[in-house]
C-alpha cells in the first residue's frame, strides 16, 4: 500500500509538472542595429497584460545580441526592445504589439533612433484588394509645437516625426514584401504635451502625428500572420521596426 501511495503521488507531481511545461514556451533570437550587426546590449520585455506589470518577463541580450525568455503561452499586449541605460538618449525601442505567442519561436528585432509605436493592421473588406498599418512615427528629434485648426476646433500637436516619403515605409507579412500604396498623415490624441511652451492652445488636448499606410494584400493562408512595418527616415537613414500579429480567414478576410 505504501508503494502504491508513492507511485500515486509521484504520478500526481509528473502530469503537474508537465501541465506546467506545456503553458511555458521558449522566445528567443538576435537583436541587431540598422545594419544588421548584433547589438552588445539591449534590454527585451514580454508585457501579458499591459505595459509593465507583475507579470512581464526581463531578460537581457548578451554579447553577441542573443535573447532567449520562457513566458507563458498566450496573448501578449507588447514586446519591445531597447538599451535602457540609452533609451531616449542615442536609441528608441522596437515593438511589437497585440501578439500571439503559442509555441516555441525565433523572434529577430532591430532598434536605432526610430520607433513604429502603436501598430496595428486591418484589412480593406470590401471596396479594395487593401491590408493597412497605422502607427505612430517618431524619432529623437527635439519636439516641435504648433496649433492646427482641424474638424473646426485648434488642437495642439506635438511633433517628433522623422522625415517620411514614400520609400520610407517598407511592410511586410511573414517577412514577404509588401508594396505601398499610399500613405496619409493623421493626429492621435495623447494623454498631455508636456513641454509645450506658452504660446501654444492645449484646450482642446495635445496630439501627435499618425500614419495610415495603405499596401497591396497578398494571398494568405488561412491562420495567424505577422505583420511589420521597417520605417526609414528620409534624411538621415536610421530606421525603427514593429511589429504585430493578425488573423485572417481562407479569403485573406476577417481580420
Amino acid at each position: 500500500m505504501k508503494n502504491l501511495i508513492i507511485g500515486s503521488i509521484f504520478a500526481i507531481a509528473t502530469v503537474a509538472s508537465n501541465a506546467v511545461s506545456a503553458d511555458t514556451i521558449t522566445i528567443s533570437g538576435t537583436i541587431t542595429d540598422k545594419e544588421g550587426q548584433p547589438v552588445s546590449k539591449c534590454d527585451v520585455f514580454f508585457n501579458k497584460e499591459a505595459w509593465i506589470t507583475d507579470d512581464s518577463v526581463h531578460v537581457q541580450c548578451d554579447k553577441n545580441g542573443r535573447y532567449s525568455a520562457e513566458i507563458k503561452a498566450g496573448h501578449y499586449n507588447s514586446f519591445y526592445v531597447c538599451d535602457e541605460e540609452e533609451y531616449g538618449k542615442t536609441a528608441l525601442e522596437f515593438w511589437g504589439w497585440n501578439l500571439n505567442f503559442t509555441k516555441n519561436q525565433t523572434l529577430d528585432a532591430a532598434f536605432d533612433t526610430l520607433e513604429v509605436y502603436s501598430l496595428s493592421t486591418w484589412a480593406s473588406n470590401g471596396g479594395s484588394n487593401s491590408i493597412f498599418g497605422s502607427f505612430r512615427p517618431m524619432s529623437l528629434k527635439k519636439p516641435v509645437y504648433r496649433n492646427l485648426e482641424l474638424n473646426g476646433k485648434t488642437i495642439a500637436v506635438m511633433d517628433i516625426t522623422p522625415a517620411v516619403d514614400m520609400h520610407s515605409i517598407a511592410g511586410s507579412i511573414d517577412d514577404t514584401p509588401l508594396k505601398l500604396v499610399n500613405y496619409n498623415w493623421t493626429y492621435e490624441k495623447v494623454a498631455n504635451c508636456s513641454g509645450a511652451p506658452d504660446d501654444i492652445s492645449i484646450e482642446n488636448g495635445c496630439y501627435m502625428p499618425m500614419i495610415i499606410a495603405q499596401f497591396e494584400k497578398p494571398q494568405m493562408a488561412a491562420g495567424q500572420h505577422t505583420f511589420k512595418i521597417r520605417l526609414t527616415d528620409a534624411e538621415t537613414g536610421n530606421i525603427g521596426e514593429g511589429i504585430t500579429h493578425f488573423t485572417s480567414n481562407s479569403k485573406n478576410l476577417g481580420f
